[in-house]
């Protein structure tokens, strides 16, 4: 199987999606892989649901599980689409919500982390398994309770 192939699988990348290539950096320990989409594709508008051409891209990065302990980084060139009323605005993508910096899977590994710990302070001890910029899911958790998770009273 090709690398490509691979990362497309774990992905779950559908038309018009797909992983255009795989840079190994042994040195840096990190994986990056590189998805694009079908050259021709006509994107919905959010709005009006009309079918439109890409009018520009932004360069993306987003931070991915790991893969094999390397730090695994997805980028993109994410399509911008303008509609008759003149208004731009990117397509959304299907490994991550808006304005994020991390894929939906990685978000959810860390959630699942945090969840499993018995307090915030104990998701510091995890920084090296998680990363010292995995908060943003934070806020999927809902209100963060005043005590530690799982303390009915105080150790005497």
């Amino acid at each position: 199987m090709r690398d490509t192939d691979f990362y497309q699988q774990i992905l779950g990348l559908k038309e018009p999606w797909e992983v255009r290539g795989v840079e190994l950096s042994v040195e840096g320990k990190r994986v990056t892989v590189t998805v694009g989409y079908r050259e021709g594709t006509l994107w919905a508008s959010p709005e009006t649901q009309e079918r439109l051409p890409c009018h520009d891209h932004v360069e993306r990065r987003w931070r991915h599980l790991d893969t094999c302990g390397f730090e695994t980084i997805l980028e993109a060139r994410v399509p911008r689409v303008r509609g008759s009323d003149g208004k731009v605005w990117s397509v959304p993508v299907p490994w991550a919500e808006k304005g994020s910096r991390f894929t939906l899977m990685f978000e959810g590994f860390v959630v699942r982390v945090l969840l499993a710990c018995r307090s915030l302070s104990s998701v510091g001890e995890m920084r090296q398994v998680i990363g010292h910029r995995a908060t943003p899911p934070l806020h999927r958790l809902g209100p963060q309770p005043s005590r530690p998770i799982g303390r009915t009273h105080e150790r005497t």
